[in-house]
């Protein structure tokens, strides 16, 4: 066992998490910026526009708008129409709205990608089951799939397939799941912030087994006999 390397895969996975979750909060924060934005903005239009028939919500929901007009960034969406409806920007930027949902699954699917093709593999060799430089095969699979497992890891796997290959709908393997039990097969698989802080969380328990794996077994305090 390669306790140092193990202690060197916890601070490298301890940093890969916290930029992962940060980059997370801070999308989230933006998504509530940006909606706020566009309700103030529509709040100065009722304002402006005091008793006429065009103060209401669903009028202005329909009304255009560029990033231009919400920030400092004069950016073009890549779509048929270079502006966007006020309705659609308040829906996808609202609490647990549509932009919440592709960027949990993109930071899924992002996490099982380093925890597959490095963090795994080089734990593997950390604990002496697969040689440095191994081609990681179908047999070397094998071994991992022995040696090195993960509860968490492996629902996020069957999560992380669901999104990229069944379109984002549950297929029949998430029943499977043993920690995050939060779809059924035909579900839509929809990430909200709480189950993301949750996937999150589990994975800083994640973290902390391999901080435990990086010290040697305590052979506890040897008393010398009196005689």
């Amino acid at each position: 066992m390669d306790y140092l390397r193990l202690r060197v895969l916890f601070h490298e996975f301890s940093k890969k998490l916290e930029e992962q979750h940060t980059y997370y909060l801070d999308s989230v924060v933006g998504f509530s910026v940006l909606h706020k934005r566009v309700s103030a903005e529509q709040l100065l239009a009722k304002e402006f526009l005091s008793n006429s028939e065009l103060t209401n919500d669903d009028f202005l929901d329909t009304c255009s708008t560029i990033y231009s007009e919400l920030s400092d960034k004069d950016v073009t969406p890549v779509s048929l129409s270079p502006v966007m409806k006020q309705g659609e920007v308040k829906t996808r930027t609202k609490e647990n709205g549509s932009n919440y949902f592709l960027l949990g699954a993109n930071c899924l699917v992002s996490l099982y990608g380093y925890w597959e093709e490095y963090l795994r593999v080089e734990i593997g060799i950390a604990k002496g089951v697969l040689k440095k430089g191994s081609i990681i095969d179908e047999e070397a699979r094998k071994i991992l799939n022995k040696h090195v497992i993960s509860n968490i890891w492996g629902d996020i796997r069957y999560l992380r397939h669901s999104i990229l290959h069944n379109n984002s709908i549950a297929n029949k393997d998430v029943v499977r799941c043993k920690i995050l039990k939060y779809f059924s097969p035909g579900d839509s698989i929809k990430l909200d912030f709480n189950k993301m802080q949750a996937i999150f969380l589990f994975l800083a328990e994640y973290r902390n087994e391999i901080h435990r794996m990086s010290f040697p077994p305590s052979e506890g305090i040897k008393i010398p006999s009196c005689k």
